[in-house]
C-alpha cells in the first residue's frame, strides 16, 4: 500500500500539522498509520495528546522495543461523504530522542520499519524531518511518493527546490506541492510550481483554529471537521486517493471568507 513521505526545505511550514490532518481525513478511505521519523525533533505525537510516549520509533530502531508496543491507536470523529459525524481509528508511530540515541541509531533500520508496516495498511503517512539530513532523506527514500509542503512565500519555496533534486537524483517520485498557510497569495501558487517542478495538490489556509487545537493536543479536522480550514485538509486527502477536486485558489477574500 502507497507510503507518503510528507518533506519540507525547512522547519515551521507546517509540515506535521499536515501529516497529522491528512492522516485523520484518510481513515475514511482506509487503514491508516503516521509516523514521525523526525529522530532529532520530534512533535508529532503533540497533535494526538501523547505527550510522553513510553515505547517509540527510537525504541524500535535501536531494538529496545517491539514495532507493535511503538504504535498507539486514537479514535478520531470527523465527518464522511455525506457530512455524517463517523468514528475511526488511526494508528500512530510517535518518536522521542536523546543526545545519545542520535550518535547510535542506525536510520537505515527504518526502511525495515516501513517494509513491515506496508503490508498492514492501506496509507503508510511520514512525517519527515526538515532539511536533508539522513533523518529526511532515509525515510524519503522509504516512501513511494513523496509531497512538499511549502510556506507561499520565495525562501520556503526555494528550500524545498533542494529536497526536489535529491527526490529526482535518488527516483523517489514527488507526488506535488502542499501550501500551507495560504492567504489569498495566488502569484505564489504559480511561482511553487515552475520552481518546483510538480503541481499543487493542496492548499490549506491559514486558520487560527490550527494553533488552538495543536494547543489542545486534537488536530483540526477532529476538533473542527466543518471549518473552512478542515476542508482544505478534507479536499487534499480526496485529491489524493484520486477523486477530482478543485483546491485552486480564489482571491483573498472569497479564500479566506467566501
Amino acid at each position: 500500500m502507497p507510503v507518503l513521505a510528507i518533506c519540507s526545505g525547512k522547519g515551521g511550514v507546517g509540515k506535521t500539522t499536515v501529516s497529522a490532518n491528512l492522516a485523520v481525513v484518510l481513515t475514511l478511505f482506509g487503514r491508516v498509520i503516521v509516523i514521525d521519523s523526525d529522530i532529532a525533533l520530534p512533535n508529532l505525537h503533540t497533535f494526538f495528546g501523547l505527550d510522553d510516549p513510553f515505547i517509540s520509533l527510537l525504541d524500535v530502531l535501536k531494538d529496545m522495543g517491539y514495532l507493535k508496543d511503538a504504535i498507539y491507536e486514537i479514535r478520531v470523529k470527523l465527518k464522511d461523504s455525506e457530512d455524517m459525524d463517523v468514528l475511526k481509528e488511526l494508528h500512530v508511530l510517535p518518536a522521542s530522542t536523546s543526545v545519545k540515541a542520535l550518535e547510535e541509531i542506525d536510520m537505515e533500520r527504518f526502511k525495515d520499519v516501513i517494509e513491515s508496516l506496508r503490508k498492514d495498511y492501506d496509507f503508510v503517512i511520514v512525517d519527515v524531518a526538515a532539511g536533508l539530513s539522513k533523518y529526511a532523506i532515509i525515510p524519503m527514500l522509504s516512501a513511494d511518493a513523496s509531497y512538499l509542503v511549502v510556506n507561499p512565500e520565495k525562501a520556503s519555496i526555494i528550500d524545498s527546490q533542494k529536497v526536489r533534486k535529491i527526490a529526482d537524483v535518488s527516483g523517489v517520485r514527488v507526488g506535488g506541492i502542499i501550501i500551507n498557510r495560504y492567504k489569498g497569495e495566488k502569484r505564489m501558487v504559480e511561482y511553487a510550481e515552475n520552481a518546483i517542478g510538480a503541481e499543487v495538490v493542496g492548499i490549506i489556509r491559514e486558520s487560527k483554529l490550527v494553533r488552538e487545537c495543536w494547543e489542545d493536543g486534537i488536530p483540526v479536522t477532529m476538533r473542527k471537521p466543518y471549518s473552512k480550514v478542515a476542508k482544505d485538509f478534507y479536499d487534499l486527502a480526496r485529491r489524493l486517493v484520486g477523486e477530482d477536486v478543485d483546491i485552486r485558489p480564489y482571491g483573498r477574500l472569497k479564500y479566506l471568507f467566501g
